[in-house]
């Protein structure tokens, strides 16, 4: 299934470059909406294994990461040896790529700016028509909506799911399980999000234990760190903070949406912690919500999106979402913030 047929140069003068705005140091005066981690910050269960990374650190890791995949592969009802650790999700986006040398890709827009790039970075071309590859993020990003399960196999060729927002959106419209047993399907999820770990880099993916054989070949040895294996076991085995996530952020979500649409914001129906905004000039909007001490994300680095009409919020906590509703009223007396 994977890098069997075609080999030769291709023309990728359609691929865009990222704007590589997103990471590093973020300034702590800022209430950063542009970041989807979860409001609640990273569990206890993380912050106890950290206080002990001295011990952690004195030692290499596993280098397969295996006490992770194990946890992995508990968590998603699936052999351990269909999953495969990362340095988070676009470590395994780069990763799997390489699978494809001389296919076809294609990738479904609007979309994250990383799988084009990944693409590009391995001299696949990426079309708009008939493919050997489909790379799609679900729930989508930066929409935040979900694609049946059943339409995404329907797909033709291989498929490449990213599920980075998947924890937030429910296990139930997972392709994780089927991605074990199918040759065809690639299921990629991070821990980033959900957990609020950005800073550790986590992820992993499932396939048959064909395709994690082909990808562990292709990967470095101790692609996971000692403190980020120990912190991953801890996040999957915390039920209670996954619980208290999946009650806080849909009720945070829907009360800020809500309150958009009373702006007059037109909000997109999400099933992940990010809002997406349609607005008449995106770029203004975030210039003037900055002088609010308040980060947004313009989604022009989007791939296929409408330039300098989206802006997309995270969803925060309840007295940081009011922070940003009292900033665009403000915002409104002076600024169309409306259609």
């Amino acid at each position: 299934m994977f890098a069997r047929a075609r080999s030769g140069r291709h023309d990728l003068s359609e691929v865009r470059p990222l704007k590589r705005k997103h990471g590093g140091a973020s300034d702590r005066s800022l209430f950063d909406f542009s970041s989807n981690v979860n409001p609640l910050g990273p569990p206890a269960s993380v912050r106890l294994v950290l206080s002990q990374g001295a011990e952690l650190i004195a030692a290499y890791p596993s280098p397969d990461a295996h006490e992770f995949c194990a946890a992995a592969a508990e968590y998603h009802g699936v052999p351990p040896e269909c999953v495969l650790a990362g340095n988070g999700a676009a470590d395994l986006i780069y990763l799997v790529t390489r699978l494809f040398t001389g296919s076809r890709a294609r990738v479904i827009v609007p979309a994250f700016t990383e799988y084009e790039d990944a693409l590009e970075a391995a001299d696949i071309p990426v079309n708009r028509g008939e493919a050997d590859v489909t790379f799609l993020a679900n729930p989508t990003s930066p929409e935040g909506s979900l694609i049946p399960p059943d339409k995404i196999i329907e797909t033709p060729g291989a498929i490449v799911a990213d599920e980075s927002f998947m924890n937030f959106a429910g296990e139930e419209h997972s392709l994780a399980p089927s991605a074990a047993r199918d040759p065809r399907l690639i299921v990629i999820r991070s821990l980033t999000k959900f957990y609020a770990i950005p800073g550790l880099r986590l992820g992993y993916l499932i396939a048959p234990p064909e395709t994690i054989d082909r990808l562990r070949r292709l990967q470095p040895p101790w692609s996971v760190n000692a403190l980020a294996i120990a912190a991953g076991v801890a996040t999957l085995a915390d039920r209670e903070y996954a619980g208290r996530t999946r009650t806080l952020v849909p009720r945070l979500r829907a009360e800020l949406a809500a309150s958009l649409e009373t702006l007059g914001l037109e909000p997109l129906p999400s099933a992940a912690n990010f809002i997406l905004c349609r607005v008449p000039d995106a770029d203004l909007l975030c210039r003037e919500l900055l002088e609010f001490s308040i980060a947004a994300r313009n989604c022009d680095s989007f791939t296929d999106i409408e330039k300098n009409r989206f802006v997309r919020f995270a969803v925060r906590t309840g007295p940081d979402n009011k922070r940003l509703l009292d900033a665009l009223r403000e915002i409104a007396r002076t600024c169309p913030v409306n259609r």
